[in-house]
């Protein structure tokens, strides 16, 4: 069983279980450094991502592709869901572990006529390594659509990272702008809520997790101020104009730092 070793990693965790039943030992920290994690940004439909956020075979191939493994998906509809299952050894998928909470887990088979699912999550926690679910249990905890991702064993290919990290420095340098283009004008408090995720969470939570995992101390310690400052933000719950809130001198400057570090990277 191989847990999560940094925030939100349930599904890099469970790429590294996958791995494990193809006689590959790998952890979710050692696939995030061997991709190059840390030094990845997207943005997609009104949201940035990085780090554990970007998830899927086009980010898990960076680091499946090399070792000779190719991650496939497939977009299955609810009412299909078991059926498909049914028929595979092993396949990832999300599922809401409560009702707002979706999490990354294993299929590994029936039992029983239950769906067993590997639960990735942090070693110390209480919960089950085994999640085991009837049908009716299950589709109650899944999308209309689910997608489910399946290992397969193919040739080594390199990958070519420079298209990638042209691609993660403009979206570093997209966000910086929208950043502050949010920050100069008066928000109602429920866009300050709701940016938390689209806008501020790529650099200031998960930004700081990648910057952590490399051991960059300078950068991550001025986001964490920055972070800081706007929870306190968040915390107030009233229209608010967050550059009087937020030390906007010292965001820019990290996120400067920030993509002169994926420059060096690459």
């Amino acid at each position: 069983m191989k847990y999560m070793t940094f925030n939100s990693s349930c599904s890099y965790a469970g790429i590294a279980n996958l791995l494990s039943f193809y006689g590959i030992d790998t952890e979710d920290r050692t696939i995030a450094l061997e991709m190059g994690l840390p030094f990845l940004f997207d943005y997609e439909e009104g949201c940035y991502f990085s780090g554990p956020m970007l998830q899927g075979a086009k980010w898990f191939n960076l680091y499946l592709k090399p070792i000779g493994y190719t991650m496939t998906e497939k977009e299955v509809n609810k009412e299909q869901l078991c059926g498909y299952l049914r028929d595979l050894q092993y396949a990832m998928l999300g599922i809401y572990v409560s009702e707002r909470n979706k999490h990354a887990v294993v299929y590994t088979g029936m039992r029983d006529g239950k769906f067993c699912m590997l639960n990735n999550k942090w070693e110390q926690s209480d919960e089950p390594d085994t999640l085991v679910f009837s049908e009716q249990e299950l589709l109650r905890r899944v999308d209309e659509k689910v997608t489910v991702g399946v290992l397969n064993k193919t040739a080594c290919e390199a990958v070519k990272a420079e298209s990638t990290v042209k691609h993660s420095i403009a979206v570093l340098q997209s966000l910086a702008k929208e950043i502050a283009d949010f920050c100069s004008q008066e928000r109602l408090s429920t866009d300050i809520r709701l940016s938390m995720n689209t806008l501020f969470r790529a650099i200031l939570l998960d930004g700081i997790t990648m910057l952590d995992l490399i051991g960059e101390t300078q950068i991550s310690q001025k986001l964490k101020i920055v972070q800081g400052q706007f929870m306190n933000a968040v915390k107030e719950n009233k229209p608010l104009q967050l550059d009087q809130r937020l030390d906007m001198a010292l965001l820019d400057s990290a996120i400067t730092e920030y993509i002169n570090l994926i420059r060096v990277h690459a």
